[in-house]
């Protein structure tokens, strides 16, 4: 669970560095584990993926479909993870089992296990928004995001920035996600951001109605990242009323 201290600083501030969670061995399994998978090495039918764009420009993003499109690293998302072993493993972590439990409640289901890349000398400017709104299509909204480096995190490599205590004026739009050019002038100022850097295999928890933004890859090395949305396992799809993968609390 978060410590009194780290709780105080999720509620203050909506993201805490909770430092490295998988061990070096399993850290270098995954990173290998994502190349096979990008690479078609490894295959899981059905899986989401979607090609970073070629201009850089974010709404260019996933001109080609959304589906596997060959052998590549240049892929920017690659959703479903929970589907793999080695992730599903690293996602039902103790220490995230142990946060879900104090923040949401005994069952957990995962959103979005989702995969997030800044291939080298090139990656796509996602502009400040929040994750959460109608958009998702959910009956509720009672979660929260674990995101681990899977490479180093710099600003030379495009990692994510906040704007500390942003989830404390609630969600910008019903919608959720982009905000408006009004919107980040008057709440995202340069001063009052926070670069998150990082070193492989270091985690931030994250609340979702947290400003947040990344740039763009300037390094000959990829910045990928692994990016977990957890929620209660009661949550429906209000499209369908269907559930959402269950990693804790199963009976």
């Amino acid at each position: 669970m978060l410590t009194p201290e780290e709780f105080a600083l999720w509620e203050r501030q909506g993201f805490v560095r909770l430092g490295q969670v998988a061990e070096d061995a399993q850290l270098a399994a995954l990173q290998q584990r994502m190349d096979d998978i990008m690479l078609g090495h490894v295959v899981y039918p059905g899986m989401y993926f979607q090609m970073d764009s070629e201009s850089g420009a974010y709404q260019d993003i996933g001109k080609g479909g959304s589906g596997y499109q060959g052998p590549s690293l240049a892929y920017r998302k690659i959703q479903d993870l929970e589907r793999d072993p080695l992730f599903l493993e690293y996602i039902r972590h103790p220490r995230f089992h142990g946060i879900a439990r104090q923040l949401v409640g005994e069952e957990i289901s995962v959103f979005r296990s989702m995969f997030m890349n800044k291939p080298a000398r090139r990656g796509t400017v996602l502009p400040y928004h929040q994750d959460g709104g109608t958009q998702w299509n959910l009956d509720r909204e009672r979660f929260f995001t674990v995101w681990t480096a899977l490479d180093d995190a710099s600003i030379a490599n495009g990692c994510v920035q906040i704007i500390p205590g942003s989830h404390r004026l609630g969600l910008l739009s019903d919608r959720g996600h982009t905000i408006t050019p009004e919107q980040e002038q008057a709440y995202c100022a340069e001063e009052r951001s926070v670069y998150l850097e990082a070193r492989a295999g270091e985690v931030f928890l994250l609340h979702n109605y947290l400003l947040h933004r990344s740039g763009v890859n300037r390094t000959d090395q990829p910045r990928r990242a692994f990016s977990v949305v957890y929620m209660d396992a009661a949550t429906r799809s209000t499209r369908d009323g269907a559930a959402f993968p269950q990693v804790f609390g199963l009976r």
